[in-house]
């Protein structure tokens, strides 16, 4: 049985260290089963490859520049404090926007409070648009800072739940590796049993070891309520 928490990232690792285990620990220690040890091999390069292939068509998720999106936004919103103070009689009072903190302050807070702050003066611009010299310009601006701050803080949010869960494709891809993946842990367990070594199977499929060989990989389970992978 394979680790069932092997999501379909990790195929590509577990696949990779159990072709070249097979190859380096199994060939010719039962000569007579080398053609079969091939075969699997072979069945698993196929797997992981069509694995592989899938995830690849898979939609990438929009990635930002971090630190050029953080800049932007505290620049914008200081920005925008000026241009409020540089209204003749300041028709609208500044505190509607920056809630009694200064522009420069706020600009300084971490990802989540900058985004919550950003967003509140988005919502309140329209409201004011008529006092406010600009006003489409800016709320376009602000808008776009916005958004794009909102694609950064979700993005920092990722987490094991947004990787594993993906389209049917890749659930079916990794239900068909699966299978291929404890096809080859039963014809190597017996090969192993002919050899009189079954202690060896851990060093084939490292999803069995107490200790992982290979890296990227994790015996944690999902978070609660989070499916199974490819579930």
């Amino acid at each position: 049985m394979a680790d069932p928490y092997i999501d379909p990232f990790e195929t590509k690792v577990y696949g990779k260290f159990t072709r070249e285990q097979m190859a380096a620990v199994l060939t010719g220690l039962v000569p007579g089963l080398d053609d079969m040890i091939a075969f699997a091999i072979g069945a698993q390069l196929s797997a992981d490859q069509v694995m592989s292939d899938v995830l690849e068509r898979e939609p990438k998720p929009v990635q930002v520049d971090g630190p050029a999106v953080l800049e932007e936004a505290r620049d914008v919103i200081v920005r925008f404090g000026a241009h409020l103070d540089s209204i003749k009689g300041r028709p609208v009072d500044p505190k509607v926007f920056f809630r009694g903190e200064a522009p420069s302050v706020i600009a300084r807070r971490r990802l989540t409070k900058l985004a919550a702050a950003l967003g509140h003066i988005v919502d309140e611009l329209p409201k004011h648009k008529p006092a406010i010299r600009d006003a489409e310009h800016w709320q376009n601006e602000l808008q776009d800072a916005f958004a794009k701050l909102s694609i950064l803080e979700k993005q920092q949010r990722a987490t094991r739940v947004e990787k594993v869960v993906l389209g049917p494709d890749v659930a079916a891809a990794r239900e068909a590796w699966l299978g291929v993946y404890n096809a080859n842990k039963n014809l190597v367990r017996g090969l192993l049993g002919h050899a009189g070594k079954p202690e060896l199977l851990p060093l084939i499929f490292d999803d069995l070891a107490e200790v992982h060989r290979t890296s990227g990989v994790s015996d944690e389970a999902p978070p609660e309520g989070a499916p199974a992978p490819g579930a």
